[in-house]
């Protein structure tokens, strides 16, 4: 039943994993980690980091495979 709703509260893309149109939601960023990222690499990891805060990947509800 929760997962009906996801569905329903959430919009949808089409996934090429299970080949049809599913709900997506946004794994969260770890910032502490991207910082001590940063900090080892003498701020190599910074941009990295920015893309990943920006422009976060779409996951899949069903398979939890990346959606471009």
């Amino acid at each position: 039943m929760a997962n009906a709703q996801l569905v329903a509260n959430s919009q949808l893309a089409h996934c090429p994993q299970c080949k049809k149109d599913v709900g997506y939601h946004y794994d969260p960023i770890n910032h502490g980690k991207q910082l001590l990222l940063t900090i080892f690499t003498l701020g190599l990891w910074l941009p990295i980091w920015l893309a990943m805060a920006f422009c976060p990947t779409k996951l899949c509800n069903k398979c939890n495979g990346p959606i471009w």
